[in-house]
């Protein structure tokens, strides 16, 4: 796959320069090659085109490296947008057959995260063009359809209570302000069991805010946390509860 994607970035250019609907074809070629290597490798397909954003399938080697499937409680997931990551969080415990949970919390109404990025614009003008007018809910309903081990919480996250007691894996990307992002890390730190670990997107990013709010809070929890790890091309941050 690595070769059949720098293969591609070298003929790119060349590719341009190609009749429409010969680009067309080998941009479809392109996508169905990667798909058809998702489905091998994790034993799945994976989600429509777009709908993850992220690429949750690098939580996959952290999990298991980890062994957090074998740690109480289950998994939260703050900002689903399209639920691509949901859809490939639950597949993946499928896969791996583990009984635990993918609880999903959004509010789905993008228009409320005004946060500016470094080039001045809105997230909510971001996913706006994103959705190209398609409801949220409706394209996360439909990818999400059929996983029975998926609970969506719609709400404000700084409103809802998560309804499980223990959480072993979380990852937060959901509304960009300060507040929302010192609130998130609060609602599932405090679940978060011993050897658990909570992710935050956007980390080194384009959204210097968030970067400052959360390091400011593993200043804060400095004593409670085991490791820190970045991973800069994803813009995520692993943060480890330490063990008692």
């Amino acid at each position: 796959m690595t070769i059949a994607v720098k293969t591609y970035a070298v003929l790119r250019p060349a590719l341009k320069k190609l009749p429409r609907p010969v680009r067309s074809f080998f941009t479809r070629l392109r996508v169905a090659s990667q798909r058809a290597f998702f489905a091998l490798k994790h034993g799945f397909s994976t989600p429509p085109t777009g709908t993850d954003l992220v690429g949750y399938e690098a939580f996959y080697d952290l999990i298991d490296g980890r062994g957090l499937l074998r740690l109480p409680g289950d998994l939260v997931e703050i900002g689903a947008f399209c639920g691509g990551g949901t859809y490939k969080l639950a597949k993946f415990l499928k896969r791996r057959g583990s009984p635990k949970t993918v609880y999903a919390v959004d509010v789905f109404d993008c228009s409320l995260d005004r946060t500016l990025n470094e080039s001045g614009a809105e997230m909510a003008a971001v996913y706006s063009g994103i959705l190209k007018g398609a409801s949220q809910r409706d394209v996360f309903e439909s990818v999400t359809t059929g996983l029975d081990n998926v609970v969506v919480i719609a709400g404000d996250s700084k409103k809802i209570t998560l309804p499980t007691e223990i959480v072993c894996f979380a990852f937060i990307d959901g509304n960009h302000n300060p507040c929302y992002v010192q609130n998130d890390f609060h609602l599932v730190w405090q679940k978060l069991t011993e050897g658990g670990v909570v992710a935050f997107h956007d980390y080194g990013g384009d959204l210097p805010q968030v970067t400052r709010t959360i390091d400011r809070l593993c200043d804060e929890h400095r004593g409670e946390i085991r490791s820190l790890e970045v991973d800069p091309t994803r813009h995520i941050i692993y943060v480890t509860k330490r063990r008692r």
